[in-house]
């Protein structure tokens, strides 16, 4: 019985349909079109953020504007908080970049909450992660605050997450 053969004609067009599909991922990735098209908005409210170790494992919260103490995250606490920090800053690691450029916490009208490193241009959507973590990151955008449209707004206190 001979066997079985799949023409050289199939296996040319198999193999140009996946350098297509590649190529068409590759390209909606760089071009951001898709599902990596990054949705427009118009930012409602933003602040840019500096964070440091505490000598006592937390972490300090400065507003990077006024250079004034936002809020004092204690050790054990904002696991969220420090995951995220901990994905961008190793970034800036790997880029050789300091901590001298704030991070931006931007809260859009489309509902987006999203955390940007301008120095790397790496992003966390907040949003994507669930309403403990957006309560959390939306506390960071007023908290501290002394003057302006978030100072009108109450800061839900930032709460542990383990």
């Amino acid at each position: 019985m001979p066997g079985i053969g799949v023409p050289k004609g199939a296996l040319y067009m198999a193999l140009a349909l996946v350098v297509l599909v590649f190529a068409l991922a590759i390209s909606a990735r760089v071009f951001g079109f898709g599902a990596f098209a990054e949705p427009t908005g118009t930012p409602l409210l933003s602040r840019s953020l500096t964070f440091t170790d505490a000598v006592d494992g937390g972490i300090l919260v400065h507003d990077a504007d006024t250079r004034t103490l936002a809020t004092t995250l204690k050790p054990g606490t904002g696991g969220f908080v420090r995951g995220a920090l901990r994905a961008l800053t190793r970034k800036r690691r790997l880029a050789s970049i300091g901590p001298a450029v704030p991070f931006q916490l931007t809260r859009f009208d489309d509902g987006r909450l999203v955390l940007v490193d301008p120095a790397t241009k790496a992003t966390v959507s907040i949003s994507s992660f669930g309403p403990t973590q957006i309560a959390v990151f939306d506390s960071l955008l007023v908290v501290g605050r002394t003057s302006g449209v978030a100072a009108a707004a109450p800061a839900p206190i930032v709460s542990p997450i383990n």
